[in-house]
């Protein structure tokens, strides 16, 4: 990873759909990022289940064992 690409990746903005929105920490940027970005209608999360997808984000199973 280049210097660039590594400064990046530890910046606290947003980058979804180009949001751009900077937040303090890295716990605040993944509550914004869960909380306006992730679709979390039961139908559409479903519907994505059945595709089976190679990879889940840490933070979709995260936050269904909070629900519990």
């Amino acid at each position: 990873m280049t210097g660039i690409a590594a400064a990046s990746f530890f910046s606290n903005t947003c980058r979804f759909g180009g949001c751009g929105l900077h937040f303090p920490t890295l716990a605040d940027l993944i509550e914004h990022i869960e909380d306006n970005h992730i679709d979390t209608d039961p139908r559409v999360l479903e519907k994505q289940e059945l595709q089976q997808p190679t990879y889940v984000a840490l933070s979709y199973i995260y936050r269904i064992t909070r629900q519990c």
